[in-house]
């Protein structure tokens, strides 16, 4: 999980309420009363600062930044959606894995062979070939990312190639 401020912050307003749970006695009495009225002052930002509460702002922040209406009830549920996706929705775990020197390697005798057989085009159209032709080795890559390994590695391979040089 990265390190930034808004993480930080999460997860120290996580702690802060697992240690003291929300508990709000009179909204829950005006719920019990009269839960209609409880429903709209809860979906209602208000201007008077005594009324907006700890979060107030910041909720008005994020219905402008999604350009959604807090007037509207359905609005809020989006919100929320958007809101809860952001900070707890499943993305993938950790960065994307690294090539080996054997994948590398690998790479480079595929895309040599193929450039041997079929010599012909651009560059990056066998590539593309290659990405159809082995796609079990290459699937979920662009012909772009294959030639930037490509070039990465071949040059590498070049530059820890000893090379000697005899005078004549």
């Amino acid at each position: 999980m990265p390190r930034d401020k808004s993480s930080k912050r999460r997860e120290r307003k996580m702690l802060d309420y697992k240690g003291r749970p929300y508990k709000n006695s009179l909204a829950s009495a005006s719920f019990i009363l009269n839960p209609d009225f409880a429903r709209a002052v809860a979906l209602t930002l208000h201007d008077d600062d005594r009324v907006i509460g700890e979060y107030g702002r910041a909720i008005e922040k994020a219905f402008d930044a999604f350009g959604l209406d807090p007037g509207q009830p359905d609005h809020w549920r989006v919100l929320l959606g958007i809101l809860a996706d952001i900070l707890f929705g499943e993305r993938g775990k950790g960065p994307k894995p690294r090539w080996d020197s054997e994948t590398n390697k690998q790479l480079i005798s595929d895309f040599d062979h193929l450039s041997a057989t079929n010599p012909k085009g651009p560059q990056i159209h066998r590539f593309e070939r290659l990405i159809r032709l082995k796609p079990e080795r290459y699937a979920g890559l662009r012909a772009t990312t294959l030639k930037a390994r490509y070039n990465e590695e071949k040059k590498r391979l070049r530059m820890t190639r000893s090379v000697r040089r005899t005078k004549v």
